[in-house]
């Protein structure tokens, strides 16, 4: 099943940012959809674009050229030099994906019922304990209480805090980012796709003359999620033939140079 509420939620989330580079961000979106591209690669193209959010606002010269090919995933015009983009999301933890799906098909249920509601219009990060086994087995109950939760401002059985901020434009919600000291991301991991994404090199350089790698730690999931990066050091050995190997995480957008 695929979730396009999702991919708007991301867009939302990266426009009420108001980096500096969200009109293109928008517009550029809206220019996969337009592209009569299949319902799951277009979900593909939009999830690639809104990965590289942060990429943009640490390259504000960035304009995209090519929106909608494939290896690389993007061709784009950088102080007139044509760059090939690879995108890779880092997945830290596989055992989170399936559950993060089911968690966000019933905030996206969540957010249609309440925007209803001017009067809760906002960015809503919770503070849920996903771990207990009925959050599981019983998602209308689930969704009546998060729903209760931000009406009533109140905690619930499964929702242990909520922090709003101001959004004008709906209600959204996502998993509060909780701090772990023991929540790794090790340096294999990256080192991994790397690898993989080295062995496809020449499907990606045969349209531009120079190729970066962006991987991508998308924060704001919690399948992607880290605190610290173990055996950093170990990136700095890495070869490979991409120009750029850069590591990106978008709750802070901070940008890692790994070549």
């Amino acid at each position: 099943m695929i979730y396009c509420e999702d991919l708007n939620k991301n867009l939302e989330i990266c426009v009420a940012s108001k980096s500096e580079k969200s009109d293109n961000l928008v517009k550029w979106y809206h220019i996969i959809g337009s592209a009569n591209l299949h319902e799951r690669e277009e979900y593909q193209k939009k999830t690639e674009l809104l990965l590289l959010d942060t990429l943009f606002q640490h390259f504000p010269e960035m304009e995209i050229e090519n929106l909608t090919g494939e290896s690389p995933d993007f061709i784009i015009n950088y102080k007139g030099k044509q760059i090939g983009i690879e995108v890779s999301e880092i997945i830290n933890h596989f055992e989170l994906k399936k559950k993060e799906s089911y968690i966000n098909h019933i905030f996206r249920t969540v957010e249609k019922v309440l925007t209803e509601y001017k009067s809760l219009y906002a960015i809503y990060h919770l503070n849920i304990d996903y771990t207990q086994e009925d959050f599981y087995q019983q998602p209308e109950q689930l969704i009546k209480e998060i729903s209760s939760a931000i009406t009533n401002n109140k905690k619930t059985k499964l929702v242990k805090h909520i922090r709003r901020t101001p959004h004008q434009k709906g209600v959204l919600l996502f998993l509060e980012y909780q701090l772990s000291l023991f929540d790794e991301l090790h340096s294999d991991k990256i080192l991994e796709v790397i690898e993989k994404k080295n062995t496809k090199y020449p499907l990606y350089n045969s349209k531009t003359k120079e190729c970066w790698l962006v991987l991508v730690s998308n924060m704001h999931n919690i399948a992607s999620r880290y605190s610290y990066i173990h055996a950093k050091e170990e990136l700095k050995k890495v070869k490979s033939p991409f120009t750029k190997i850069l590591h990106l995480e978008n709750l802070y957008s901070q940008m890692m140079v790994i070549k």
